[in-house]
């Protein structure tokens, strides 16, 4: 005789189901929130989680629970609210707005107002130049504020004046312009028209003056820094010894391979071009021990005398 009557183990699995439908498809049954983020999931903390199911409700209910239960700790570990942020942007952005504020309220102090202005003009490495006619040059007035002071305009004036090679002006807070100068030497002279002007090792003649004693002649056709004859002879000059260069009273320079030498005890040196001027000047020493009036090294190797 047959018993239409569920199996207990059937009413189990019904109540099972029917606990889980009710849990999640039905909108009015919610489920306790969870805040805190050390709970986990109980299958992933326990291994005998699943295994215990099965053996209390017995194969497939067990699964099943098992797997719901799974579901709804998905659900509420998905829910937790966000960390809020350790540092307020607003607090960043207000910081940063003041920081800039003050910055431009010190630079319009120091670009408008008396505070930081120029007090002393200072002048370094001039001698034939003086500090009053740099600093006239310079034109920088005494008042002006530091920051509206265009150094570069005038480093760029007081170099025009002649005997200076070149000019550095800079500022020193907080009162303080301070101007460097280079002046011209001289390494030659030359004359024209009863004139004598002294030129640098550039080419460049900047003063209309009597030569120092000793000072070499410089006797060209076109004197100057554009000059190919001027700029050998101003490359001999720079690389010959002192021992040598102390002795020369006249350099003649028709063209540039044809450099002579007139001495001061009014001996001659025919030195040829501008080159190999360290082993011409070896050769011209030992030479010159030699009795004779005009000697040649134009070629260091075989030189003559006569």
């Amino acid at each position: 005789m047959s018993d239409n009557r569920d199996s207990p183990g059937d009413d189990r699995e019904v109540d099972d189901r029917h606990f889980d439908q009710g849990e999640y498809d039905d909108g009015e049954l919610d489920t306790p929130e969870f805040d805190d983020p050390e709970f986990d999931d109980p299958e992933s903390d326990n291994p005998e989680f699943g295994e215990n199911e099965r053996d209390a409700g017995g194969s497939d209910a067990g699964k099943a629970k098992g797997e719901s239960r799974g579901k709804r700790f998905a659900r509420r570990r998905g829910r937790r609210k966000p960390a809020r942020p350790a540092i307020s942007g607003m607090r960043v952005l207000i910081g940063t707005v003041v920081t800039i504020v003050v910055v431009v309220a010190l630079f319009g102090v120091a670009y408008f107002t008396p505070l930081m202005s120029v007090r002393t003009v200072d002048v370094t490495g001039n001698g034939a130049v003086t500090a009053e006619e740099i600093t006239s040059a310079a034109a920088i007035p005494k008042g002006e504020p530091l920051l509206q002071v265009d150094a570069a305009a005038a480093a760029q004036r007081v170099s025009l004046i002649p005997r200076v090679a070149s000019a550095r002006v800079k500022r020193e807070y907080p009162s303080t312009i301070s101007i460097a100068v280079e002046e011209r030497i001289a390494v030659v002279f030359t004359e024209r028209d009863g004139q004598k002007y002294l030129m640098d090792k550039l080419g460049f003649e900047f003063a209309q003056q009597d030569p120092p004693p000793g000072l070499a002649q410089l006797r060209t056709p076109n004197p100057g820094s554009g000059d190919p004859s001027t700029r050998a002879a101003l490359t001999v000059m720079a690389d010959v010894p002192p021992y040598v260069r102390d002795q020369i009273a006249v350099i003649e320079v028709s063209s540039p391979v044809n450099i002579v030498l007139v001495l001061k005890d009014n001996r001659t040196v025919v030195w040829g071009d501008d080159s190999r001027n360290a082993e011409k000047s070896e050769t011209l020493r030992h030479v010159l021990t030699q009795e004779g009036t005009e000697y040649n090294v134009s070629s260091p190797s075989n030189p003559t005398f006569k």
